[in-house]
């Protein structure tokens, strides 16, 4: 009898266990619903986007990058762990209608993202370091 609690013991411990692993790696997600459903951006890589990005320009592109975000930075990477002048990134702005909370872009910190906007290559982000802008980002992924 002893045997049989330890082993319902034990499978209800691996259970639990399974179930919390599975809410911690959920995905944050955020769109701007009438946008989204309208548009169909270009999907590139964000290495072939670092590369190529003066040929994009003016158009709507679907990236997925390495997001940082620290005092006067707000990009996303081709790979931030590259020292600062082998690494190629883009600065960040959002479309004004989606709405993220300062709590979850702290959480989404050195993460990996998808976003969804429009190339500017006339803007370089803050003191002009960064290969161009993406702007009105419609949507927002933390995988």
């Amino acid at each position: 009898m002893k045997h049989q609690n330890y082993t319902t013991a034990f499978l209800i411990l691996i259970v639990t266990i399974a179930l919390c692993d599975c809410n911690q790696s959920s995905q944050l997600t955020f769109r701007t619903s009438h946008i989204d459903s309208t548009l169909k951006p270009t999907k590139i890589s964000i290495l072939e986007l670092a590369d190529n990005y003066k040929a994009y320009q003016g158009q709507y592109i679907e990236t997925t990058g390495q997001f940082n975000q620290a005092f006067e930075e707000f990009a996303i990477y081709t790979n931030y762990t590259f020292s600062s002048d082998k690494r190629k990134g883009f600065w960040l702005d959002t479309d004004r209608e989606l709405k993220i909370a300062n709590a979850d872009f702290e959480k989404m910190n050195g993460k990996t993202i998808t976003i969804k906007g429009i190339i500017d290559t006339t803007s370089k982000g803050h003191l002009g370091q960064y290969l161009a802008t993406i702007r009105r980002i419609y949507f927002w992924q933390q995988h």
